[in-house]
């Protein structure tokens, strides 16, 4: 390895955990990745499953700082790192990072708190990370941007600070009526994305008679063969994702660039969809972002 190391950044969320060791110029010099998201640690053993990830880093640079972010800050994680309020920026989050107890070279990342336009609580973690990460690397301190994913999550940003956010459980909610629900039934065990049927969903989402109303064509369109049972689980997702999307709007308005973070097989689907609600984006890699903020933090203490 002719870099030097210079810190470990994890990303480390409910159902996963990405380590990446990052040299002295923010570049990575190895990763690594393992299904063991906070719900899968074994007896809140999350020393040990940190050790299991990248232990052998931490053998060959003894004093690296290991900086983490994601829901092991979260009640249910190895130390509760407490919210901040928003507006806030990445500055004052990687100043209220804490540092784990009897281990003083691991510091996680804070989430932040905000409340939407009617009032309702809303809550993040590791979303925080990845926009302050793109407002590091790229400059961008205004705009309203997207984190689609399980709880997706679309947040404004207004001078370089995240003022206030909303929360949509679009991909929780597809697969909780996928796997566990009537809708399922007809549609096939692996999800393969279909453009025609999904782009039916988005125009199912516009019609009449409210979502919990229209869902109920998952099923009836299939039973009746009016649409391929391969591709129900596209349709249905176009329903959902509309239903996303239009209710976005409706908080914040039609606005005319949207910066949305993705990596991975959730990308064409959003894609298509803001293509179909005629919705300008910048497309960021969501990896990317979360490791830019964590750089950003690593500098900062590098500095103290």
């Amino acid at each position: 390895m002719t870099d030097t190391a210079r810190c470990i950044a994890v990303d480390w969320g409910t159902t996963s955990l990405r380590a990446t060791l990052l040299g002295s110029g923010g570049q990575a010099l190895d990763r690594v990745a393992r299904p063991k998201g906070i719900l899968a640690v074994t007896d809140g053993d999350f020393a040990g499953e940190l050790d299991a990830a990248c232990g052998a880093w931490r053998q060959e640079h003894p004093d690296i700082t290991v900086l983490m972010s994601g829901m092991i800050g979260a009640q249910q994680g190895w130390v509760e790192a407490p919210y901040l309020e928003a507006p806030c920026d990445l500055e004052a989050l990687i100043a209220a990072m804490i540092t784990v107890p009897g281990d003083g070279t691991v510091r996680i990342m804070p989430g932040v708190r905000a409340r939407t336009a009617d009032g309702a609580p809303e809550i993040m973690r590791g979303e925080e990370t990845q926009i302050g990460g793109v407002i590091t690397a790229n400059g961008v301190a205004e705009g309203l941007f997207c984190i689609p994913g399980t709880h997706s999550k679309w947040i404004r940003v207004r001078d370089g600070r995240i003022d206030d956010f909303a929360t949509f459980m679009t991909g929780e909610v597809f697969a909780v009526l996928k796997d566990h629900s009537i809708l399922g039934r007809l549609m096939e065990p692996e999800d393969t994305f279909d453009a025609d049927t999904f782009t039916q969903g988005l125009e199912r989402a516009r019609e009449a008679g409210g979502l919990l109303h229209r869902l109920f064509s998952a099923r009836t369109l299939g039973i009746s063969n009016e649409m391929s049972k391969p591709g129900l689980a596209s349709f249905l997702s176009g329903q959902l994702i509309g239903a996303e999307i239009m209710g976005a709007r409706a908080l914040y308005g039609a606005a005319d660039t949207i910066h949305v973070l993705t990596t991975g097989a959730i990308s064409e689907p959003y894609a298509l969809a803001f293509n179909w609600a005629n919705i300008s984006t910048v497309t960021r890699d969501a990896e990317a972002a979360a490791l830019a903020g964590l750089w950003a933090a690593a500098k900062h203490f590098s500095k103290s």
